[in-house]
């Protein structure tokens, strides 16, 4: 058995800034120090390149592994609000941006390699960001959106809900792999 904590980064710093470069808030600085005690037994740490993700490891589990393949979402050039689109249609995308299936497919491919990095019996935090997560939960959960608006998000496996609700900075799920497919996962508490 291998379990991967995939966490949300903490609480960005509000700014005009490209997205790559956006730095973690204080108040995410000490969110993210909160949680350490969660962490301390992690064998591998791995973050996406984007600042504020490998802010969060680098506070909580010292240095990451920095994993291009987990990055956010590329948006591109959009003209309207398009979250709820994007989940009515995987495939629908900005032009010059990612769709929820390209991301998906991006980030099953980055997890299945840190799972295979990993030896038996090892667990690794994963730095990623909230919409490149549920890209890559889309192969194994139903996700059902709630609301719109306040981005709430229904997220089950197997029948079993494990979210419902928005998925705040610092939050994550914890799943597990048997011989390095996806069996199990729960939201972290």
């Amino acid at each position: 058995m291998k379990k991967i904590f995939l966490l949300r980064h903490s609480i960005p710093q509000k700014g005009d800034m490209p997205n790559e470069q956006i730095p973690l808030s204080e108040k995410g600085r000490a969110l993210a120090i909160s949680k350490r005690n969660i962490f301390a037994n992690v064998d591998k740490c791995f973050s996406s390149p984007y600042r504020r993700a490998r802010e969060t490891a680098e506070l909580i589990a010292g240095q990451p592994i920095v994993v291009e393949d987990v990055h956010e979402i590329t948006i591109g050039d959009a003209k309207e609000d398009f979250w709820l689109k994007q989940y009515e249609d995987y495939d629908f995308h900005n032009p010059g941006g990612e769709s929820l299936n390209q991301v998906r497919t991006r980030m099953k491919m980055a997890v299945d390699s840190i799972v295979c990095q990993m030896e038996e019996g090892e667990t690794a935090l994963v730095v990623s960001h909230a919409t490149a997560i549920c890209a890559y939960l889309l192969s194994y959960c139903e996700i059902e959106v709630k609301d719109a608006v306040d981005k709430v998000r229904k997220i089950s496996f197997h029948g079993k809900e494990i979210l419902n609700g928005r998925f705040q900075p610092a939050d994550g799920f914890e799943i597990l792999f048997e011989n390095d497919a996806f069996s199990d996962i729960c939201i972290m508490n």
